[in-house]
């Protein structure tokens, strides 16, 4: 081995240090190439998450907007329930004293019905026994009804 002459050795030296950082430099190049492609990719995503911040930020103030909405709405909606259940209570206590309006109306009805028939039997010319016997009233008041009709009559 002693034969190869140095000049071959240090060729061959140079030779691997040649092809060595040869191949370094293409991986520096690769790499170089894949740090600028990381670099575009968070570049991208960085704008990405810009976008997506300003999209959360508009969506909590439309967010806010409607909670303020809401609430006021509510509000609103519970004053209104408050009044239609004063009307309600209104209406309600209308309601009954009218009932009980009508309820007295009927009560004194029929009292009424016997005086009406009393004032038809007069106006067909019934005498003052006819009206005792058929409208259960007493004497007294059958010769008033009799005398008032006399009276419309003469004028």
């Amino acid at each position: 081995m002693d034969s190869i002459p140095a000049n071959l050795i240090s060729l061959i030296a140079f030779a691997i240090v040649m092809l060595v950082a040869m191949l370094l430099l293409a991986l520096k190049n690769r790499f170089s190439q894949q740090i600028e492609q990381l670099q575009q990719k968070l570049s991208v995503q960085e704008i990405q998450l810009v976008e997506l911040q300003s999209l959360l930020s508009e969506s909590q103030a439309q967010l806010e907007q409607l909670q303020a909405s809401n609430s006021a709405s509510q509000l609103e909606n519970e004053q209104v329930s408050k009044q239609l259940e004063h009307r309600i209570k209104v209406a309600q206590t209308q309601f009954t004293a009218q009932l009980q309006s009508i309820e007295q109306h009927l009560q004194q009805q029929p009292e009424d019905k016997l005086y009406s028939r009393a004032q038809k039997l007069v106006e067909l010319g019934a005498d003052i026994a006819e009206i005792m016997r058929e409208c259960d009233i007493p004497r007294a008041e059958a010769e008033m009804l009799l005398a008032i009709h006399r009276q419309k009559a003469s004028k």
